[in-house]
Parts: structure tokens; C-alpha cells; sequence
């Protein structure tokens, strides 16, 4: 079972709110309901949703006087709010994105607009949600010197591609952004585009869609396919103002849309909220190096330590408990690491440690946490994931590590390591951390009992509750 997000739908109208809802609960939402702006904040303190639906003309408290209380409360200021509307003014979407808005619809609604600026708003609120428990936990752990240090490390000035083949566009959008603190760069086709993004540091990308050879979409298609660009944030600018256009560059990856000819004052918010964004992102995929990192993250692998691994654990049970939700845990043990150290030394044994830690990091999700939990053994945290899904990232990882030369010398000797892994999923086999970290444990060294380089969890009778993913001949030790 998926975990469902909550979704709050506000409008003075119970038709508005029925089809809202209509169209959402068959998408795996659960849905709350309010019908005027006094009831929306009371459920939105009561029921921490992860995201606000929210018509602007109610009686009482309007949609933008409901958005600014909610931006302003510690306590639900980081929910994300979608503005549905049937004004289309250009005035009236600056008025709501400067209350703290963070998208904007109109009436009628769009079905694949709404679940493509649904679902984007999400995985953000997940990231600031990592995000938040990261910097709770570094402030338990780093002196006020360390935290002084990396928040000055992080300041950089932002740096914004224009992509356009018209030079008149691009010194209008540039005198639109010059009072800002932003490095503006320019390019004039997709292909410039791509190969700056390689060679450059870029926040975000303003992109024209009809552009010369290779168009927007192409562009934003292959941006979001590069590794090292997954954070850039992408703002689609085009003549186009047919929807099937609109939606495809979302579905593609763009994170915004403007349509030409651009208002000033929209541009200067739209690009604020992104750079913004950028920088949540930025933060969450920190690279380990700085000083309050290294109180939170494993020196050799370069995964997260054990302290961060149960505290991280303890707050994705509380959401899954809120969300009604499952959160799944790995725990996974090299077969025979100590005869390696003994026949090949214990720095060989360090180099198979930190290849195992970059093999786990980059086989599961950005959303995913991977930990050494102690000596050779390490643990992976799956939010929002039921056991099939679980089976199937332990599945690969044990496949990958019996298939992936850990050591020069083991493959000389004709050697393959392998992992016994063990898993289980809250609250469906565990109703606490610790039961849930015992669980998976027990399933660990059952997978050991049981001949080792296998996959081993709890199922129904008729099922053996182990998955051989290799075949029993492995030349161990």
C-alpha cells in the first residue's frame, strides 16, 4: 500500500470542492475538506496537510488573507499552497504569490495541470521536509561556531542561463532582472544550452520553447536526464497558451511556466520562488565536506553515521503515522568481511567499505537514506514504500554487489563478494523503531543461516519468505 499524501481543498462552494476532490481521491490523495477561510486554518493546524487547494474569493477571509496566516505560523508556513481561481489577471497572481502562494490555477480547473502542479509541489515539500529534520539534527550536534560557518560557506550568488534565440528578448528579460542579485548568462540554442550546464554551475534556466534545431521540450527532457543538473530549475517561456503544450513541459520536468509577453513584476516573483527552491535542493544534496557533516555522516563510506540513521527513522515513522503510510527498512551485512581483512588486509577491507557505500548511494532514491550502521553492516530507510518495492531495491543491490568487482585482488582470486540482506516494513510487522530495526535484523542473519547472498522477509505462510537473487555456486570464501 502507497503512502497517501493529504491534500486540504478550500472553496465557499461544495461543488467546487466535490469535483476538486473527485479528481484527486482517485489519484491516492487523502482529502480534506473546508468551506471557508476560519475552518481551512483550523484544519491546517490541526491536520498538518501537505498541500492547500485554496480559492481566493470566499466570504469572511479571502484565499490571499488565508495564505499570509499560514505563511506566517512556524507551524504551517512550510505547507504548500495552490491559489485556484477564476480571476486571470496578471495583478491578482503577483497579489497571491507575494501573500506566499506557491502556485497558481484558474477555473475551470485542468485535470493534467492540476495532478502534474500537485504532484511537483509534493516532491518539494518532501525535500524541505528532509531538510528540516537535517537541520534540526546538525543543531543537536555542531557548535554555533560549525553552523556559523557552513551558512556562510553556502552563500553564493545565483546564476540564471537565458535561453533564447532573439536578442531583443533577452535584454528585455535581462533589464527586468538587472536591480536583482542574480549572475545572468545567455545562450541561444538547446545544444549551448546542454553543454554550458556541463561545464557551468547554473540555478536556474530560463528557456524559450521555439528555439532553433532542438526546442524547449527536448531541452528540459535532456536537462532532467543529467546527474548533475537534477536541481536546476527549469521556468518554460513561450508564446504557447494551449494546455496540451503547457502540461507536456511539466510532465517533462519544467518547473514553471510564463507566457509571452512577460510581465515584469510575475517574472521577478516566479524567479524568486525557484532560486528559492534551488536552494532547498542544493541543501538537502549537500556533499558531505563541511564541518557539521562530518558530525552527521560515516568518514569512510560517506553515508550517514548511525545517530543520523535512528533520529532520520524516528521522524519518517511519525510522518507515515500521520499519512497512514509504511516506511520500509533494509539492513544488509558483507558475507565473510572478516576473512577478506584477514586474507587481503584491513585497508582492502576499508576499500570495499567505501565502494559498497557509493554502490548503495547511487541505486536508491534522492529521497532515500542510506547509513552505515556499524563495522560492515549498513541500513537503508525507504519512505513511503511498501514491501514489494522494498524487495525489489534489496533484490538489485544484492544482485549489483555479487556482480561488481568490490576489489581488484577478489576478482584476480576468482572471488565475488556478496550481502545478506534483511527487511522489513512499518507498521504493518513493527509498531516501534527498535521493533522494526529487530525485525529487519532478524531477517539479516536469517538470510546468513540460510546460505548467505540472498534477500530475506517476513510473508505469508505459503511463501518461503527469502529470495535467492543469485545463483548457490558463489566462490566464497
Amino acid at each position: 500500500m502507497k503512502q497517501k499524501n493529504t491534500l486540504l481543498i478550500v472553496d465557499d462552494d461544495p461543488l467546487n470542492v466535490k469535483l476538486m476532490a473527485k479528481k484527486l481521491s482517485q489519484h491516492q490523495y487523502n482529502i480534506l475538506m473546508a468551506y471557508d477561510g476560519e475552518t481551512a486554518i483550523a484544519k491546517a493546524r490541526a491536520e498538518s496537510p501537505d498541500l492547500v487547494l485554496l480559492d481566493i474569493m470566499m466570504p469572511g477571509l479571502s484565499g490571499y488573507e488565508v495564505t499570509e496566516i499560514l505563511k506566517k505560523d512556524p507551524n504551517t508556513k512550510d505547507i504548500p499552497i495552490i491559489l485556484v481561481t477564476a480571476l486571470d489577471g496578471t495583478d491578482d497572481k503577483i497579489k497571491g504569490l507575494e501573500a506566499g502562494a506557491d502556485e497558481f490555477l484558474n477555473k475551470p480547473v485542468n485535470t493534467a495541470e492540476l495532478l502534474a502542479r500537485v504532484k511537483s509541489l509534493l516532491r518539494l515539500k518532501l525535500y524541505q521536509d528532509q531538510l528540516k529534520a537535517r537541520v534540526h539534527f546538525q543543531a543537536l550536534v555542531a557548535s554555533p561556531d560549525e553552523m556559523k560557518k557552513t551558512q556562510a560557506d553556502r552563500v553564493n550568488l545565483p546564476t540564471i542561463l537565458l535561453v533564447d534565440d532573439c536578442e531583443k528578448e533577452i535584454r528585455l528579460i535581462k533589464g527586468y532582472l538587472q536591480a536583482e542579485a542574480y549572475q545572468i548568462k545567455q545562450a541561444s540554442t538547446g545544444e549551448e544550452t546542454l553543454s554550458r550546464l556541463l561545464r557551468e554551475n547554473i540555478d536556474l534556466v530560463l528557456l524559450d520553447i521555439l528555439l532553433p534545431g532542438m526546442d524547449g521540450f527536448e531541452v528540459v527532457r535532456r536537462i532532467r536526464e543529467m546527474e548533475d543538473a537534477r536541481n536546476v530549475q527549469i521556468l518554460a517561456i513561450t508564446c504557447l497558451q494551449d494546455m496540451e503544450s503547457k502540461v507536456k513541459g511539466i510532465s517533462l520536468g519544467a518547473d514553471d511556466y510564463l507566457i509571452k509577453p512577460i510581465n515584469k513584476h510575475e517574472l521577478k516573483v516566479r524567479v524568486k520562488a525557484l532560486i528559492r527552491k534551488k536552494a532547498y535542493l542544493d541543501t538537502l544534496r549537500d556533499d558531505y565536506e563541511t564541518a557539521v557533516y562530518s558530525a552527521i555522516t560515516d568518514k569512510l563510506t560517506g553515508l550517514y553515521n548511525r545517530a543520523y540513521f535512528e533520529h532520520f527513522l524516528k521522524l519518517e515513522i511519525k510522518r507515515a503515522d500521520r499519512q497512514k503510510g509504511q516506511v520500509a527498512l533494509i539492513m544488509l551485512d558483507i558475507d565473510n568481511f572478516k576473512q577478506c581483512n584477514d586474507t587481503f588486509g584491513h585497508l582492502a577491507g576499508d576499500e570495499i567499505l567505501k565502494t559498497l557505500g557509493r554502490l548503495i548511494r547511487e541505486n536508491i532514491r534522492e529521497i532515500d537514506m542510506a547509513a552505515r550502521y556499524g563495522g560492515e553492516e549498513f541500513s537503508i530507510v525507504l519512505p513511503n514504500t511498501d514491501k514489494q518495492g522494498a524487495i525489489t531495491v534489496a533484490s538489485r543491490i544484492c544482485t549489483l554487489v555479487y556482480d561488481h568487482p568490490l576489489m581488484p585482488d577478489c576478482v584476480e582470486k576468482n572471488i565475488r563478494l556478496s550481502v545478506s540482506i534483511g527487511l522489513s516494513v512499518y507498521p504493518s510487522e513493527a509498531d516501534t523503531v527498535q521493533r522494526l530495526i529487530q525485525n529487519a535484523d532478524r531477517q539479516l542473519y536469517r538470510a546468513k543461516r540460510e546460505g548467505k547472498n540472498r534477500v530475506c522477509y517476513v510473508c505469508e505462510p505459503e511463501c518461503g519468505g527469502g529470495l535467492k537473487v543469485s545463483s548457490s555456486d558463489n566462490p566464497n570464501f
